[in-house]
């Protein structure tokens, strides 16, 4: 966790470059206690009106927020929203190349009583060309920057001869691409997408298979992101990175969260693993926001350190687990290797989290792993795996122990449930453990895990596959 904070601490010295569909998101909110004469509609009293950036001018913002150097390019129309954009831009200290085509791009939100009853959008779909001038300021701009990112809203913006044109910066691309416009892509350092664009663009239901026919057909690597199931990272490995949102208020542009975040973790040169994880943070702060929200560097560093602080010793754990029972709150405890992260593993934790108020997860330690599991294991060092955990909000603390350790944690700790995931019955766990437990009056349970679903199948397929 520590070396996301590192990272996030370079965001400031970065350049980014956003090509995309820039857009005004405009709300109206109002009061509504009656129905309209004219028609069975409501009626909504105006109280507030509210303009934000959207589209690809929220991909801008948010890299402001963070810290980073952005210039945009765009285009807008000839009208009063282009001069509100404008206004909005300079607010945020971002760097604009705007040319003119058809007209800017508007999102209306009418709200009324805290609900929205419509949104009214205007807007040019129709493919737009940059000027010389302004492709040669575009080429400019690509090699001064770290990092591109191209904020594809199918609306005109991102075309074949755009990308074309830019195909030696490719490998500093991180781009959201929209299926109709699938061909326009190929060999980007990365692509994110959600669950619904995986299936359109792949033509396959499964996101698995999406995610694995889509990093090879278009040669990049593919984030998917998947709501509350969290993100799928498909690149050498496939790697699922647990949702980390603490109270969902509203998805609104959270897609441009995590792509403005992922690009400048990676401008910084955070793995994509890594650059992942970071955007999992920054779109968990972001969804619990209303409408389009920017997440801030101090706001994201906050958030990454303090779920750094789960990951506790025996002696810090007891103190917890003292105070959380003075608060009558019930201890539920869960421990294994949780090499290679898999669906398997989410299960069993989500379960376990059913049984009580507080998770407390024990870690098998690098030496304990090798014991159970043979000198080639583990694949993820200690320190990563408790770091994966963490980041996972309903895990609220998780703990590294030595080769045998369990029973004497469960003596110390002596928690109110006990959690053993896999094909266990009560006849086939550890006696000594079963019988501590129930000694003082705890609990067993044991979740029906996911079937033929194991670390060590994953592995001895991946070796198969070689």
């Amino acid at each position: 966790m520590n070396n996301l904070v590192n990272l996030i601490r370079e965001f400031p010295h970065r350049r980014v470059m956003v090509l995309g569909d820039i857009m005004l998101d405009e709300y109206l909110e109002g009061t509504v206690d009656r129905i309209s004469p004219e028609a069975p509609i409501q009626i909504v009293l105006e109280k507030s009106r509210e303009y934000k950036l959207g589209g690809a001018g929220n991909v801008a913002s948010n890299i402001s927020s963070l810290g980073a150097n952005i210039s945009i390019f765009s285009f807008v129309g000839e009208d009063l929203e282009s001069k509100i954009l404008e206004e909005l831009l300079k607010e945020k200290n971002i760097n604009y190349f705007l040319e003119t085509s058809g007209t800017t791009i508007k999102k209306s939100r009418v709200i009324g009583n805290g609900q929205q009853l419509l949104r009214i959008d205007k807007e040019d779909i129709s493919e737009k060309k940059f000027s010389e001038e302004m492709k040669t300021a575009i080429l400019k701009e690509a090699d001064n920057s770290d990092i591109i990112i191209v904020s594809d809203y199918a609306k005109g913006t991102i075309t074949q001869p755009l990308m074309d044109f830019l195909k030696d910066y490719h490998q500093k691309m991180v781009a959201n691409p929209k299926p109709v416009n699938k061909t326009f892509y190929g060999g980007l350092r990365l692509m994110i997408i959600n669950e619904k664009e995986a299936r359109e663009m792949s033509g396959l239901k499964d996101i698995y298979e999406s995610g694995r026919k889509l990093r090879q057909e278009l040669n990049s690597p593919f984030l998917i992101t998947q709501g509350e199931k969290g993100m799928t990272l498909f690149s050498e490995e496939i790697i699922d990175i647990p949702t980390n949102a603490r109270e969902v208020y509203d998805v609104q542009g959270a897609g441009d969260t995590v792509i403005s975040t992922v690009a400048l973790a990676i401008s910084v040169g955070a793995s994509l693993e890594e650059a992942a994880i970071m955007g999992n943070y920054a779109a968990g702060i972001a969804v619990g926001k209303k409408g389009t929200y920017s997440v801030g560097l101090k706001e994201l560093q906050k958030r990454i350190s303090g779920l750094g602080k789960k990951i506790v010793e025996l002696e810090e754990l007891q103190e917890i687990i003292d105070n959380s029972r003075k608060n009558n709150k019930s201890i539920v405890w869960t421990n294994g290797c949780f090499d290679l992260f898999h669906l398997g593993h989410k299960y069993s934790l989500e379960r376990a989290k059913e049984q009580g108020d507080v998770l407390i997860v024990g870690l098998d330690s690098d030496e304990s792993v090798k014991a159970l599991k043979g000198p080639t294991r583990p694949i993820y060092s200690q320190t990563e795996r408790a770091e994966l955990l963490s980041s996972i909000e309903f895990v609220d603390f998780v703990t590294i122990f030595p080769v045998g350790a369990v029973i004497d944690y469960l003596r110390k700790l002596k928690p109110d449930v006990y959690v053993k995931s896999g094909d266990y019955t009560l006849d086939t766990i550890n006696q000594e453990e079963r019988k501590l437990v129930e000694s003082y009056g705890g609990r067993i349970f044991l979740p029906k895990g996911i079937q033929n679903l194991s670390t060590t199948r994953i592995v001895e397929k991946i070796r198969g596959l070689k």
